[in-house]
């Protein structure tokens, strides 16, 4: 045993004074302050909940060594578990403390913010409210909403007894019109941004929508140009291709001698032109282009 001990006794010496000069070199180098922040995690009995506001993370300020330091700020902390397990409903105060964070020799805490929390513990309470369909923008163009209904009214929540009691209705995350494009079923989310500490049991409710389109883009080929001049004239398209939006019913029921192109020449003098195109349409048809959107035109 003592012969092992002793053998490569100079290499142990060696990497011994290593490991002391560079303890003393990391320990005398220049100290540094950070704020170092830890989650918390509140463990509390299965009958009360808290009920008022705690933070999410305890703020520790600490100082020590630059190379330890940083060490620290990489390394990812277990949260503190405040176990409360045994706790009656009322008030419970958990301080907090410097060795409820894990630090190396040489770095010390300075300060701990908050210093301690103060949960208010309430017995659990389940009830079961009407939801409240919100919904933002308008349905998309070429489409109409012919049906929206949630396929379940109700929705069953729970939290701290005070807070369940103020609670008549629980409003949904709006619903954005604007993206929906077909029918059928949609989940949506409670909205639980204005009553922190209340949570849904079960799941989510759905909501059935029903969506038709209202119109779509068409084409008319080869419709009519019409020159408005008192002139004779020579026309090189006698025809354009319009393009419209409607619904296919308000297709179906138009009138094609009614819908054409105009060039409009009146008060012009002998030449070649080429005007922009216009589109006479019935009102309720909505025009997106005409091709050609010029022709040639002579006025003789």
């Amino acid at each position: 045993m003592i012969s092992k001990s002793l053998s490569n006794i100079g290499l142990k010496l060696i990497s011994l004074l290593v490991a002391i000069v560079l303890w003393f070199v990391v320990m005398g180098s220049r100290s540094e302050e950070v704020t170092k922040e830890v989650p918390i995690e509140l463990i509390t009995p299965q009958d009360l909940v808290v009920s008022n506001e705690l933070p999410e993370r305890i703020s520790f300020r600490i100082s020590g060594p630059k190379a330890f330091i940083r060490n620290i700020l990489n390394n990812k902390d277990e949260p503190i578990r405040i176990n409360l397990s045994q706790a009656k409903a009322g008030l419970v105060t958990y301080r907090f403390l410097s060795d409820h964070i894990q630090l190396p020799i040489g770095v010390k805490v300075l300060s701990i913010n908050p210093t301690a929390i103060i949960a208010k513990l309430e017995p659990l309470r389940r009830k079961e409210v009407p939801i409240k369909l919100v919904t933002k923008n308008e349905i998309g163009e070429g489409f109409r909403l012919s049906k929206i209904e949630l396929l379940k009214p109700t929705v069953k929540i729970k939290g701290a007894e005070s807070r369940i009691e103020q609670i008549t209705e629980a409003g949904t995350v709006a619903l954005d019109l604007s993206q929906i494009r077909s029918s059928g079923e949609k989940d949506l989310a409670i909205d639980l941004s204005k009553i922190p500490g209340i949570l849904v049991e079960g799941e989510n409710p759905k909501v059935y929508i029903e969506v038709e389109q209202s119109s779509a883009n068409f084409k008319i080929r080869n419709a009519d140009v019409k020159v408005l001049t008192t002139r004779k004239f020579t026309l090189d398209h006698k025809e354009v291709t319009i393009y419209v939006r409607c619904s296919p019913e308000e297709l179906s029921r138009l009138d094609r001698s009614k819908v054409f192109a105009i060039a409009d020449l009146k008060n012009k003098s002998a030449g070649i032109y080429e005007p922009q195109l216009s589109v006479q349409l019935p009102f309720n048809i909505k025009l997106i282009k005409v091709l050609p959107s010029k022709v040639k035109i002579t006025l003789h």
